[in-house]
């Protein structure tokens, strides 16, 4: 039995490959926390833009994708920023959208829309917030408008995909002064190769909800991953962000029955693929892809790598077969907390 062991050396943020041969019936060498089989990536060409801020494989930082990155690379992927001037090539198999924080132009989306009617693929993060900082070095948290639900980009995306965003933050309300946005879950949809076989729980930080279409059209749209019953959409998040205090407001504010909070859909007449994830931080260096020691693979949410992993296979249509185990050892403790939005006073 063949198994693929995979470190991360986050000094550089270099990823090396270890593979171990053990008789058969054997099991990987060495204690592990976590591990899943995930698919080879081989000669497949993934494509990141960064015009609008969004966060990059190139990024070492805790807001950068360099640990997505490096994994992707380990599993033979060749990974391009997309030069807007130039288009997306004809050869992508995949692109990725992190997060845009600021304005995405009609152009731009154009661009994406003829990629995505030719038979490509798309991910798409999309987080609520967009945190700037003034000229004092403060920062301001907004609402992101970047990809607005009620935008150019989800009035196509509803009618192609059925799916768009809904513009709110997904939350749990503890007192009518806190709010929780902390999201650990393990309640998948109905069976996709996305979600199955995953086992470890995925964490969101600052979500926002996503609705789709499930009736029968020309795309078919499959909700992955539930928030818990007692989170809810709240609109006027950045209300709350200003005076301190919060409430459910029927009419207003979404109701908590398990909100979607990731979605993939299949346009059946293009052959394209896209899915939508509601929290840009689920994948960055310092959230979603946080490691302890840092300079360790020790994943502090391994669930979120392995959904990361299993979504790009899905989209360019990866192999099935050439499948290895991916193991990640036990995270060591962390002194960092993971910060929560808190009112400014």
């Amino acid at each position: 039995m063949r198994y693929l062991k995979l470190l991360l050396v986050t000094n550089l943020i270099t990823l090396i490959a270890l593979i171990v041969i053990v008789g058969n019936g054997g099991s990987p060498i060495g204690a592990a926390n976590s591990q899943q089989e995930v698919t080879r990536l081989d000669g497949y060409q993934i494509y990141f833009t960064e015009e609008d801020r969004e966060a990059s494989p190139f990024d070492r930082s805790d807001e950068g994708l360099s640990h997505l990155a490096g994994l992707l690379r380990s599993l033979g992927a060749d990974l391009y920023a997309v030069d807007w001037r130039l288009g997306i090539p004809e050869d992508a198999d995949l692109v990725v959208m992190a997060g845009p924080i600021r304005y995405v132009g009609a152009p731009e989306i154009a661009r994406i829309w003829h990629y995505l009617n030719n038979g490509g693929s798309l991910l798409l993060l999309v987080g609520p917030l967009a945190p700037t900082t003034d000229t004092e070095g403060n920062v301001i948290i907004d609402i992101n408008r970047s990809i607005a639900p009620d935008g150019g980009f989800f009035e196509l995306a509803w009618t192609d995909y059925g799916v768009r965003t809904s513009g709110d933050v997904v939350v749990k309300l503890l007192s009518p002064a806190e709010l929780v946005t902390d999201i650990t879950t393990t309640s998948f949809g109905p069976d996709h190769p996305i979600v199955t076989g995953l086992s470890n729980p995925l964490t969101f930080f600052v979500a926002t909800s996503i609705n789709y279409d499930a009736s029968v059209q020309t795309y078919r749209t499959t909700p992955l991953v539930y928030s818990g019953a007692d989170y809810y959409g709240e609109a006027s998040f950045g209300a709350y962000l200003v005076d301190g205090t919060v409430e459910f407001d029927e009419g207003i504010d979404k109701p908590g029955d398990m909100l979607t909070l990731a979605v993939a859909s299949e346009n059946l007449t293009t052959g394209s693929r896209i899915v939508i994830i509601g929290d840009r931080d689920f994948a960055t260096n310092g959230k979603g892809l946080q490691t302890s020691p840092v300079t360790t693979a020790g994943f502090l949410y391994p669930g979120n790598v392995y959904f990361l992993l299993n979504t790009v296979a899905w989209l360019v249509r990866a192999d099935a077969s050439q499948n290895m185990e991916m193991i990640f050892p036990t995270p060591g403790p962390t002194a960092t907390s993971t910060p929560v939005p808190t009112p400014s006073s």
